[in-house]
């Protein structure tokens, strides 16, 4: 009985193990059976046994048939299929590849330990660092332009221009406060002292833009305006794209007419995402109300004097003026259902009814009224000396590290020097000695 076990169970781990093999006629593993003479014939040999074995014992028995084993296969997910599920980059890999700035490379490797001592110790009249990480796409697509600027311009004792691998230096990514996944170009005339005489390079990132840049000592940038696309066409949509400064209180204080004048950007995601539900907002409006309400917009980068008017700190802002409105302060704030999307339908309520319809989602604070002007100057006041003290304070504190920082490496050169100053002595000393 024990025999019969022991042989079902060495040919189920036979059998499994022969299909493996049949699955790959190179197996390593059959050659080394092959070579214990666990070749094929011992296999038949083994399956016979299994076999015999069963037909004495019958299909019934104590414990019944022996099922059929199970073959599962183990799938190895391939970089194919992650791409859809994760944007992480591979950090094996990333270890293996080549870095686009090398050691010997035209542009100097910059890091934690020579950064602060090759930008802010030279006498250089013009200065140019690039941060960047090696499995940035963007970061790839420039680095050929700025070796080829740093190529050019490597005789010239005047122009520094630098790299810093953002994976390794963590403490220079968060002391200038750059994105790893985006490349970023500081720049800087003659000598910079701290921090803050880095400024952000906003040009284009071509040989020819980089070429011009640096000859110019950074005085000739050139800029390639970004296309966003437009919310609201002109033409293509019911929103009302006319207002501006000088029509504007005509328009909001109609007193036939309901106006809801949105303030956004083409930039802002939050705005992107009601622009859909607004533009069928006017469009239903436009056909419903025709001549007792206005749907509006306007985009705050054109019209700054407007934002400022309402004090605009968040995007989109929506304001209405009613039938009854005379002047700013009786606009009223519509904020929807707190949600981040305009919901239709009781946006058109809100509009139709003159902001008496009031949705759920606002009751417990509307109505919401823009401030006085001068209460707004107020504030705009105090946040910009607020933003001012901040960065006085900022500056304080980079001028304090810069100090500290040319005290330690005037120390580091006093040592250099004394080391120097002895060497020379202890080789005069010698010298001597060979002269007697």
């Amino acid at each position: 009985m024990r025999f019969c076990v022991l042989a079902v169970c060495m040919g189920v781990f036979v059998a499994n193990l022969s299909f493996a093999m049949a699955a790959d006629s190179d197996n390593e593993l059959e050659a080394e059976l092959a070579a214990l003479g666990l070749g094929e014939e011992f296999h038949k040999q083994a399956e016979q046994e299994v076999k015999e074995a069963l037909d004495a014992r019958g299909a019934g028995g104590a414990q019944g048939a022996i099922p059929k084993p199970t073959v599962t296969a183990t799938v190895y997910k391939t970089d194919d299929m992650w791409e859809d599920e994760d944007d992480e980059p591979d950090y094996l890999a990333i270890r293996k590849m080549k870095d686009m700035f090398p050691k010997r490379g035209d542009a100097m490797r910059l890091n934690q330990k020579n950064f602060d001592e090759e930008v802010f110790s030279g006498d250089q009249d013009f200065t140019l660092i690039m941060f960047y990480s090696k499995w940035c796409k963007q970061c790839q697509f420039q680095a050929p332009s700025f070796r080829a600027a740093a190529k050019r311009f490597k005789n010239d004792k005047k122009i520094k221009i630098g790299a810093v691998n953002q994976e390794g230096n963590y403490d220079l990514s968060v002391r200038f406060d750059t994105e790893p996944n985006d490349p970023i170009i500081f720049y800087a005339h003659k000598n910079p002292e701290i921090d803050g005489d880095l400024k952000l390079y906003e040009g284009e990132v071509s040989f020819a833009a980089l070429l011009q840049f640096i000859g110019s000592r950074g005085t000739e940038m050139i800029k390639v305006e970004s296309y966003v696309r437009p919310l609201y066409p002109p033409g293509d949509t019911a929103v009302d794209l006319s207002l501006e400064w000088d029509n504007f209180n005509d328009t909001i204080f109609n007193k036939e007419k309901n106006v809801l004048v949105q303030f956004y950007a083409g930039w802002s995601e939050f705005c992107q995402v009601d622009a859909q539900n607004y533009t069928v907002i006017a469009a239903r409006m436009g056909l419903k109300h025709p001549d007792t309400t206005v749907v509006a917009a306007i985009d705050v980068d054109k019209h700054e004097r407007l934002a400022d008017r309402y004090d605009i700190q968040g995007l989109p802002a929506y304001w209405l003026f009613n039938t009854s409105a005379t002047k700013d302060t009786d606009a009223m704030k519509y904020t929807g259902d707190h949600n981040g999307a305009m919901v239709i339908n009781e946006a058109e309520a809100f509009i139709a009814s003159g902001g008496s319809k009031i949705p759920d989602g606002m009751k417990h604070e509307h109505p919401i009224h823009p401030k006085p002007w001068d209460e707004i100057v107020k504030d705009m006041n105090e946040r910009q000396a607020k933003e001012d003290e901040k960065d006085a304070q900022e500056r304080d504190e980079q001028i304090k590290r810069a100090t500290e920082r040319r005290e330690k490496l005037l120390q580091k050169k006093a040592v250099k020097d004394a080391k120097k100053e002895k060497k020379e002595k202890a080789t005069a000393k010698d010298d001597k000695k060979d002269d007697l």
